[in-house]
């Protein structure tokens, strides 16, 4: 993958707390929001907890936004969708997601 930040291009929603991402570099990832909504976002993002309020995401530049200016960084999706592809690894250590240690060559 480039250097560049990968964008999302298209989102679909495939269950209450599941989004189907296609991302800008081509590569498509479900994402399921469940364990990140409840335990790992700001409250300020509380009002995901709702599904129908977490349904009405838009697409906006290549970043996925809720109503009261509430939104998540691409990349941040990027990483949590294909976290464990061993050829994207190095990327996600430059991006701040992983220990440099832990990367290898």
């Amino acid at each position: 993958m480039a250097d560049a930040m990968p964008e999302i291009s298209e989102a679909c929603q495939a269950a209450d707390y599941v989004l189907q991402l296609t991302f800008s570099d081509g590569r498509r990832g479900r994402m399921d929001f469940t364990a990140l909504i409840e335990s790992g976002l700001p409250p300020v993002f509380a009002s995901l907890l709702d599904p129908a309020v977490f349904a009405e995401f838009r697409l906006e530049h290549g970043t996925l936004h809720w109503h009261g200016d509430l939104d998540l960084a691409p990349e941040y999706l990027y990483f949590r969708a294909f976290a464990h592809e061993p050829s994207l690894q190095r990327q996600f250590a430059d991006w701040g997601y992983l220990e440099q240690q832990t990367v290898h060559a």
